[in-house]
């Protein structure tokens, strides 16, 4: 992938633990070895890369300084990094500098190149488990597709750095636990939208659900389309603040952040094309904004408010749901 970079950054010698030798350098640029760039690309965090930079300059940068040295570097990746890399490479671009005026170009080389051959569905629904309730929502990926619907399970990796396509399972880069759930739904409409492309609607949805007749995928997708977003609404008063005790993999407390917007029960609820492009956009440039809200439908109601979009009533009943309710424990209450 060759991208398009600013003119070189002066920066200070490098300091690998081997000195490049004289030759790299040239063909590297200044300062910056073809091994020094190759083991920057393969560092495992954002962290790690802007310590390499600070470094590498002899000094510590500001962040519009550190994502000029990030725009030179990524100037002399071509041949030395993996589609994995090079998509870990952006992304933490746009977290670095969501406001550079090449961030709205790399989150398009980002999200606007849907694999030759993808197919782009009116709508696809995306059924959020874990690895431990595969099974479960294997059964509701099988009951949708019987009713003639594109449906693909998402489950959290945390030993991953980018998503993976298993084919109707895709495994995210996320924790796998109901506390990670805002991460993992964000994670899979960001994949599902790179996938299929922006003109695809989305239903998120839970692996513990079952379907009565009414359940119509050209409808929900005509009514995202049509309204952003669809769903059973709840709140601003009647959040519960510790659904999540005895859920979670870890002790959390009680939900403490204020109740900022109506939003659509997490069971199932639908998003339009502009309603997943805002969702996608935030959690990409601005992943701290959904930080402790712990619960998914919550902190997508939220943002989606922010950006004026409101939920479009329609209950579970209307949309064909049976909602068989089963409390999932890790341990013994």
């Amino acid at each position: 992938m060759t991208l398009i970079t600013e003119p070189p950054l002066r920066v200070q010698p490098a300091m690998p633990a081997r000195p490049p030798a004289p030759a790299a350098r040239e063909a590297a640029g200044p300062g910056t070895s073809t091994d020094w760039v190759s083991a920057w690309c393969a560092m495992p965090s954002m962290v790690d890369r802007l310590t390499a930079i600070n470094r590498l300059a002899q000094r510590r940068l500001s962040s519009q300084a550190a994502a000029e040295a990030w725009l030179h570097l990524l100037g002399k990746t071509e041949g030395l990094v993996t589609p994995a890399q090079m998509e870990s490479l952006l992304r933490q671009f746009l977290m670095l500098a969501p406001e550079h005026p090449k961030a709205g170009a790399f989150f398009d080389l980002l999200m606007n190149a849907p694999s030759a051959g993808t197919p782009q569905p009116e709508i696809v629904f995306m059924v959020t488990s874990c690895q431990r309730y595969l099974p479960r929502a294997e059964a509701v990926r099988r009951e949708l597709a019987a009713r003639g619907a594109v449906a693909t399970i998402v489950v959290g990796d945390p030993s991953l750095t980018v998503a993976v396509d298993d084919g109707a399972v895709v495994r995210l880069p996320v924790a796998d636990g109901y506390e990670d759930l805002p991460g993992k739904v964000l994670e899979g409409l960001s994949f599902l939208r790179r996938r299929h492309g922006p003109g695809t609607c989305l239903v998120k949805l839970d692996d513990d659900l079952r379907f009565s007749a009414r359940l119509d995928p050209a409808a929900l997708a005509a009514a995202a389309r049509q309204r952003d977003y669809v769903g059973h609404p709840i709140g601003p008063l009647d959040c519960d603040r510790c659904w999540h005790l005895g859920k979670t993999s870890t002790p959390t407390p009680a939900y403490t952040r204020r109740s900022e917007a109506h939003f659509a029960k997490g069971a199932m609820y639908a998003l339009g094309p502009r309603a997943i492009e805002t969702l996608v956009r935030e959690w990409l440039f601005h992943p701290g904004e959904f930080a402790g809200f712990l619960y998914e439908d919550r902190a997508t109601g939220a943002m989606l408010q922010r950006a004026g979009i409101v939920v479009s009533p329609v209950s579970l009943a209307e949309m064909g749901v049976i909602f068989e309710h089963e409390e999932r424990y890790v341990a013994a209450p």
